[in-house]
């Protein structure tokens, strides 16, 4: 049996295909289309020529929730919220991302004000009903809504997660009235503390879950239509797991970044299979880049995230992003100045080079002009590189404003958006009381190996494993996802104060709801692993830590534990921890695994059509600033134990390895090839 791993990127669809029997790995590429995405997913699904009933899994890792929130395409939403706090989603934190700016602007909420309809009823902070549920307000305001085109509806009531009971009795009126799409409600969403949270998080799912239904079904039909038996499709999550494509439609949240989370979780892998437990990940593809940090084998997460200025709760990988892909268009700002990104030429005009109509000057087309790609080196096995027209964009937006060469301009680009790069992974390294020293980086996407040396260099990172397709490693992640399913609760009491049978009944009562939900995708209690984690804070403290527990077991002694592991990574984040403030557990989540065999993996260079170009050429290295006469080379031809000391550029058809002087490659017998940086060898100066 055949397992697939998709991931639909800004500039390509990713298709990987790997045989649970023999482990052979082969890896797909063919253009996004923004307008049908589904279309570059079935022309790289057919490239693989896989016989439909020989596949078991097909997990797709996309960002299609993600762009209707960008793009505001998703459905017309309405909200039936606690009278008093129609206005939540305006108010948010009330804290400004741009402290010193006077004028910073916020994104609109998903829901007009006009579509925000207040209902009476109350619960206190401990469930109790202060006030029932007014039904004809109910009624009323939906029938106000449908009359106006609403077809989404999110319910936010007021400490709903401690009792449900309105909001549960709100969707039945609404079903009862009819006229709704879909219906969620905050208490099912996301049952814990925080109203603008809450409240926001249910608005998303409600506004993304006919886009995301309609886009899963679609796909589905072209999969039967294909042979793939029913039921084999499903949807990568944030953390690194999946959902069977039907429970994607009810609950898409988990899957915004399912995309990104796939990177993750390909490079945790495949570092793992080296011995490298702490690693920096950097994915870099054609429109954004995302960094992230792996610590003792487990991914970075958290329990917030921001999406086009909206802020969503719901369990993650700590993922950075900034607009700088092979796309990032450069360009001179009003005072004179170069920049680059964050707009993104993206797959269509794209690039100056690509030679699809694109004008403005990117970083492919800098990359280009200064040899580290080739014209007519095969991007993506399919595109060819026109020199002519990079160095023509790059003149004409960049170099004669300037006053500059086109390859001194050109050298620009790539110092700025490398600087752009070394800033995010700071951000997820030093800013989280990280040495980078300490750990190897992992670049994937189709431009993370070209700039990964230039960010190892700047940050003293002495190791970089480029795996063996890095522009696949995203969809390679998908096709190892296990079948994940996340419980949260609130508690909100300080661990002195909590009773170790308290914790486990909220734990029992949790793991029971994820083994619910696993044994719908055919994962029976021994077949599904269980992990505890909780958010703590010190009292006072507005946000918390992640920490996991030790095991499923919960008792007096290992909460005692749990805080003193939360002080430690206090220390080590923020440089100090208190003796004299309680810990407070505010959020306790179950987290539950379909336990899946790992398979054995060897990687079919065959498959990949790499331009036989070896040689040499005059290549640019920031390092030295300069143009050095460089060794060109397929990374299929590299045997396992084959070493290369730099200046070398490795082609291969969905990424460039560009390794400069004072560096020692190896390919490993993984597949991975391991950059060294040479003793002494350090570039600079």
């Amino acid at each position: 049996m055949k397992r697939i791993g998709i991931d639909v990127g800004g500039t390509f669809t990713d298709v990987v295909v790997l045989d649970e029997a023999s482990g052979r790995t082969r890896c797909f590429k063919a253009a996004t289309d923004y307008r049908q995405p589904a279309d570059g997913i079935l022309r790289a699904f057919d490239a693989a020529d896989v016989d439909g009933a020989d596949i078991s899994h097909v997990k797709l890792g996309t960002t299609l929730g993600l762009n209707a929130i960008l793009t505001r395409r998703g459905a017309p939403t309405g909200l039936l919220t606690t009278a008093g706090f129609r206005d939540v989603l305006e108010i948010r934190r009330t804290h400004r991302d741009r402290l010193f700016d006077l004028d910073e602007s916020l994104p609109e909420p998903l829901v007009p004000r006009r579509w925000r309809k207040e209902v009476l009823e109350r619960v206190d902070a401990d469930g109790r009903v202060v006030h029932p549920l007014d039904e004809d307000d109910v009624r009323r305001a939906w029938r106000q809504l449908r009359d106006e085109g609403v077809t989404a509806v999110a319910v936010a009531y007021l400490f709903s997660f401690r009792n449900g009971e309105h909001e549960r009795r709100t969707r039945d009126i609404i079903l009862e009235e009819g006229g709704a799409d879909v219906v969620f409600l905050s208490s099912e969403v996301l049952p814990v503390l925080r109203e603008y949270e809450r409240t926001a998080t249910t608005v998303t799912a409600a506004y993304v879950a006919p886009v995301v239904r309609n886009f899963v079904a679609e796909l589905a039909d072209a999969l039967d239509a294909r042979g793939v038996i029913p039921g084999r499709l499903s949807v990568m999550t944030n953390s690194g797991g999946s959902l069977a494509a039907e429970a994607a439609a009810t609950a898409p949240v988990p899957t915004l970044l399912s995309g990104p989370a796939g990177g993750v979780s390909g490079a945790r892998w495949l570092a793992g299979q080296l011995g490298y437990d702490n690693v920096l990940t950097l994915d870099m593809g054609g429109t954004s880049c995302d960094v992230s940090g792996v610590q003792d084998g487990a991914p970075d997460e958290r329990l917030d995230m921001t999406l086009g200025g909206l802020d969503i709760a719901y369990p993650t990988f700590d993922l950075h992003t900034i607009g700088a892909g092979g796309g990032s268009i450069a360009w001179i700002d009003t005072g004179g100045a170069l920049r680059v990104g964050p707009a993104s030429a993206g797959s269509t005009p794209g690039p100056a080079c690509y030679g699809r109509g694109g004008i403005h000057p990117t970083v492919t087309d800098a990359n280009l002009v200064l040899g580290r790609y080739a014209e007519g080196t095969l991007l993506g096995g399919s595109l060819n590189l026109n020199l002519q027209a990079a160095r023509a964009a790059i003149a004409a937006d960049v170099a004669e404003p300037l006053g500059l060469s086109v390859e001194r301009a050109a050298a620009g680009i790539l110092r700025l958006v490398n600087a752009n790069m070394v800033n995010a992974v700071r951000a997820i390294s030093v800013e989280r009381g990280r040495d980078p020293r300490g750990y190897a980086l992992v670049p994937f996407g189709g431009g993370g190996p070209v700039h990964a040396l230039d960010i190892a260099e700047e940050l003293d990172v002495d190791t970089v494993i480029v795996p063996p397709f890095p522009g696949c490693t995203s969809a390679f992640g998908a096709a190892l996802a296990r079948p994940r399913r996340d419980a949260l609760r609130s508690v909100s009491k300080t661990i002195e104060s909590l009773a170790a049978a308290e914790v486990s009944s909220t734990v029992r009562t949790l793991a029971e709801d994820v083994y619910r939900q696993l044994a719908a995708e055919g994962f029976d209690r021994e077949a599904v692993s269980v992990e505890v984690s909780a958010n703590l804070h010190y009292q006072g403290q507005a946000h918390e830590l992640t920490v996991r527990h030790e095991g499923a077991v919960v008792t007096a002694e290992s909460l005692e534990r749990l805080g003193q592991s939360f002080a430690s990574l206090h220390a080590r984040q923020y440089g100090h921890s208190f003796d004299d403030v309680p810990v407070e557990l505010v959020t306790l989540r179950v987290t539950g695994l379909g336990l899946q065999a790992a398979p054995e993996v060897f990687w079919d260079w065959a498959s990949v059509r790499t331009r036989d170009d070896a040689g040499t050429r005059p290549v640019y290295f920031e390092s030295v600033d300069d143009f050095v006469e460089t060794s060109v080379l397929a990374r299929d031809a590299l045997e396992p134990g084959a070493a290369l000391v730099g200046p070398a550029v490795i082609h291969q058809e969905d990424a460039t390895t560009v390794v400069p002087p004072g560096w020692r490659a190896e390919q490993h017998k993984t597949g991975n090839l391991i950059i060294a940086k040479v003793p002494g060898g350090r570039a600079h100066g």
